[in-house]
């Protein structure tokens, strides 16, 4: 049988046949971040932990051990293995709640701009193709209006609380018209092969 879950706890409900074991493996699953985030991105893969051992060059017990255990018991030669096997990048972000809002909300806006520009530099290496740049700039469209839907909602929440000045806002977005989307290069005039 190959059966596709949502999420761990909804396989182990499953294989338990007890729908109490979701709640329960979903609490625990919170109190193991890590060990959860490695598990999730394994079987969203699709991957087993045979493969994973393969890939670690290691045996399947100890990736078995690996996802089994807690945060704390985890080694960093076990985490880095597990996500080269996983063939993920793996990045650690110290978010530090005692921060002002304002200070966390614009880290975030920094990594989003190296990122966009690492795009940019993919966008310049692949040069010429009309496919993917028309991909890459549905996306950079995709990524502002997101974040204007999202920043007018914020917005709007905020002002219900307090007043902002519409100016204040308006001053905030640079007036600039956005060009449409040329048309999507057509995938007919490629023969199927």
């Amino acid at each position: 049988m190959n059966t596709k879950f949502k999420s761990v706890a909804a396989a182990a409900a499953h294989l338990a046949e007890d729908a109490d074991v979701e709640a329960s493996v979903k609490k625990e699953i919170k109190g193991n971040t890590l060990v959860s985030v490695l598990l999730e991105m394994r079987i969203a893969k699709g991957l087993t932990q045979d493969q994973i051992a393969e890939a670690m060059k290691c045996d399947p017990s100890t990736v078995s051990r690996i996802e089994s255990g807690n945060d704390r018991q985890l080694k960093w030669s076990d985490i880095v293995g597990y996500v080269n096997a996983l063939k993920v990048q793996m990045g650690i972000l110290f978010d530090d709640d005692s921060l002002p809002a304002a200070a966390r909300i614009k880290q975030c806006v920094f990594k989003i701009d190296e990122d966009l520009k690492k795009l940019a530099t993919l966008a310049h290496g692949v040069g010429g193709d009309d496919k993917i740049a028309h991909a890459i700039n549905r996306f950079y469209r995709e990524v502002l209006f997101n974040f204007l839907k999202r920043f007018e909602q914020n917005s709007d929440k905020l002002n219900s609380i307090i007043k902002i000045p519409s100016k204040t806002l308006a001053a905030c977005i640079p007036e600039r018209e956005i060009t449409p989307l040329p048309p999507a290069p057509s995938e007919a005039a490629e023969p199927i092969k």
